[in-house]
């Protein structure tokens, strides 16, 4: 079979489908690109970019030093008057530049930024002009209108040793913080521990002292011997002192004038007294329990005593010697009765001469004239609410009561805690002997010389009237 000539028209359809299909072969990556390019979109899958490398630049050989940097041109001159934004920042200061001159513009800040930068210099200016003026407000007001003062004895409403517009009970219940934000509480404990022998406790209320008593001698029948012996030894010292020179309350008499205060003392007596709880019915009443001890509530086989009773009447016989206690104790009764005078005076005919004490715990005027200012204005307010005038002057009082009862001295009188500006004091009598004789030493340190570090500092010392060594007097 012979091959036949291809016609010319022929060849050259040929080769033109030749060229065109080189060119879609070459058309076809770049179609498969853009397809990819176009399923990854799709499907929200994105490649990252290839990290681009920095190129460093070419060092300077150390012939061949660096060319220089060129110097920036310098900011148009400013004109000679100055627009108000200018010169109100250069009054002010409050930018970071130096002006025109220094390249760059005056910052400012706002008000917040301020007071989050400066809080606590603006927070101490504020405080101190607030205590000075509140200051001058008060001084300027007190000495423009002066508020009435009236005598001890002599005010419009004679205090009959109850509380006021306030209930028994919510009398106590005012009292538990108050009494430990300014330091009362921690006086009651020193007091408590101090009162030793035969214990006489005047206007005794709700019975606020009787947590901080010794009460080991009186509950000694209802111990072993092991925990009584262990008693002793710790109040010893563990052997450092005599078993014979430790002081211990032996009775307890409280007297008050309010019988509904004597049911929230009743009570309490159940609460912390040991073996109270086997002594004092759950709900008591001192009206039913005084009916079946004759007028009387007594306890721990007669060792407490509860009486009702007006103390400036007289005060009960005690079951010491010739019917005296060897300490008397009164928290803030001064205050509260219609002659003070004559309670102190019916206070040393029961204590025991010499060796016996007074402790009082008072409130009354303060050192400074202001605080007694405000002391003044709400006495009536105060009196209406408590039952107790508590702008008397306390150290007044006793120290007429010095000079008008026979023997009674001073050993001790101190203010003391630094919250309560002067207005607490803690009072520290005895008798003595008409005769003259010089007062026995019953080993008993004034409480100003058992505080210990900075209890000592806190006080704001002591009055007038507490007497001074022969030897401090001489210089």
């Amino acid at each position: 079979m012979s091959l036949q000539p291809v016609p010319a028209q022929h060849a050259l359809r040929g080769i033109s489908l030749l060229r065109g299909s080189r060119a879609y072969l070459n058309q076809l990556p770049a179609q498969h690109t853009g397809s990819r390019s176009v399923r990854r979109a799709s499907s929200g899958i994105r490649r990252s970019a290839p990290p681009h490398r920095k190129t460093q630049a070419a060092k300077p050989l150390p012939f061949k030093p660096a060319p220089p940097k060129a110097a920036s041109p310098p900011p148009p001159s400013s004109p000679a008057t100055p627009g108000p934004e200018s010169s109100n920042d250069n009054r002010s200061g409050t930018g970071t530049g130096t002006g025109s001159s220094g390249g760059e513009a005056p910052r400012k800040f706002s008000v917040a930024e301020l007071v989050r930068t400066r809080w606590i210099a603006l927070f101490g200016a504020g405080a101190m002009a607030l205590c000075l003026g509140s200051f001058t407000a008060s001084f300027v007001y007190l000495n423009l209108s002066p508020a009435p003062k009236y005598e001890t004895g002599h005010e419009p409403t004679v205090p009959t040793g109850r509380p006021g517009i306030q209930s028994p009970l919510e009398f106590d219940l005012h009292l538990d913080k108050s009494e430990h934000r300014y330091g009362i509480t921690k006086l009651r404990r020193q007091l408590g521990e101090r009162a030793t022998g035969h214990v006489l406790e005047v206007a005794v209320g709700t019975g606020r002292n009787l947590e901080f008593y010794d009460w080991a001698a009186v509950t000694a029948a209802h111990l072993s011997t092991g925990e009584r012996n262990r008693g002793l030894l710790e109040k010893s010292g563990w052997g450092a002192r005599r078993l014979e020179d430790v002081r211990e309350m032996l009775s307890f008499t409280g007297l008050d004038i309010s019988e509904t205060m004597l049911d929230i003392g009743l009570r309490r007596v159940r609460q912390v007294v040991p073996h109270g709880v086997d002594q004092v019915p759950k709900k008591a009443s001192f009206a039913q329990q005084a009916g079946q001890g004759g007028g009387h509530v007594s306890l721990l086989d007669g060792k407490l005593r509860i009486m009702q009773g007006d103390a400036q009447d007289g005060l009960p016989a005690g079951p010491g010697p010739a019917g005296r206690y060897d300490t008397v104790v009164q928290t803030f009764g001064l205050c509260s009765v219609r002659d003070p005078a004559r309670l102190l005076a019916n206070m040393a005919r029961v204590v025991v001469p010499e060796t016996g004490r007074i402790l009082l715990l008072e409130h009354g005027r303060s050192w400074w004239e202001l605080v007694n200012g405000l002391l003044d204005r709400s006495a009536q307010g105060h009196f209406d609410r408590f039952g107790c005038w508590w702008n008397r002057d306390i150290e007044d009082i006793v120290e007429r009561a010095q000079a008008a009862v026979p023997g009674l001295e001073v050993v001790e009188i101190r203010r003391p805690g630094w919250s309560t500006l002067g207005t607490h004091l803690w009072i520290e009598l005895r008798v003595r002997e008409v005769g003259g004789q010089e007062p026995k030493e019953d080993g008993r340190k004034p409480a100003a010389e058992d505080g210990k570090g900075w209890a000592s500092w806190l006080n704001l010392g002591s009055s007038a009237l507490t007497p001074k060594p022969q030897g401090e007097a001489k210089k």
